[in-house]
């Protein structure tokens, strides 16, 4: 049985360790990953005006990249930080959560038939596929 490939959009507080905000889709896309750092700033009540800036942490990929998610942190207040070009596991935080997740008992062994059988497999962390990832840092 073959599985599809899904893009997991992870926000984790790094002080915490708190998922902050998730998405899955089955494609790579700059608005998915804006509109779930609103969400998460929303659902943490984070303000433009705050007097430590809350930083994004991301991978090089396109949708982290995009002019899209660039306008949406400035509206936000949110500063950017990157990966090293070409390293893939420079995001410590979240290759951990991964890594726990997918040696938990209850990972599944086959691929996820559908979006919908991954994210009901994840109540309230990750799914275990992953290539964009996003990690805040704040000190709250």
């Amino acid at each position: 049985m073959r599985g599809i490939w899904l893009y997991l959009y992870l926000v984790i507080d790094i002080w915490s360790r708190k998922v902050v905000a998730w998405d899955v889709s089955e494609r790579e896309d700059p608005a998915i990953a804006a509109d779930l750092v609103s969400r998460a700033c929303l659902r943490e009540r984070i303000s433009k005006g705050r007097k430590q800036p809350l930083i994004l942490h991301a991978d090089n990929g396109n949708a982290m990249r995009a002019a899209t998610l660039e306008s949406r942190l400035e509206e936000l207040g949110v500063l950017r930080s990157f990966s090293r070009p070409r390293v893939s596991n420079d995001n410590p935080y979240s290759e951990s959560l991964f890594r726990t997740v997918k040696y938990r008992p209850d990972y599944p062994r086959k691929p996820f038939a559908s979006k919908e059988q991954a994210c009901q497999w994840s109540p309230s962390s990750s799914t275990g596929t992953t290539t964009n990832t996003a990690t805040a840092a704040s000190n709250s």
